[in-house]
């Protein structure tokens, strides 16, 4: 019984190291966050914008936006809250594209969702 304790402990180090390590790859990056809480890259929004490229952050994305000749609104979420999670999350409108964003840094998310932007 003993032996299937250890083993069984070890299994979830494994597994704890592995989940640690890819959240550690995608904590500075930023993504979506769709509405039941899952993270998509930001190169999802090709679908909606093909136009839209080497884009890996919140500013770029509305300097990218506003240059197109768009009205952005941007909230910058939490703001006046703790220091930890103070500019992780961006709110970001674009009424005239029908689109309501929540950018995320990649610490934040739990799941995430790999889909390959359509062509």
């Amino acid at each position: 019984m003993k032996f299937i304790s250890i083993v069984f402990i070890m299994h979830l180090l494994v597994l704890t190291a592995l989940i640690s390590s890819t959240t550690a790859n995608n904590s500075e990056r930023w993504f979506l966050m769709s509405r039941h809480g899952e993270c998509a890259e930001i190169t999802i929004l090709q679908r909606k914008i093909p136009d839209l490229s080497n884009i890996t952050d919140p500013q770029t994305f509305i300097a990218f936006m506003e240059n197109k000749g768009h009205n952005v609104i941007v909230k910058d979420l939490y703001s006046n809250e703790r220091k930890e999670i103070q500019g992780m999350f961006f709110d970001v409108r674009i009424p005239s594209e029908g689109l309501s964003l929540l950018f995320v840094k990649g610490i934040i998310c739990k799941e995430f969702i790999y889909r390959e932007p359509s062509k």
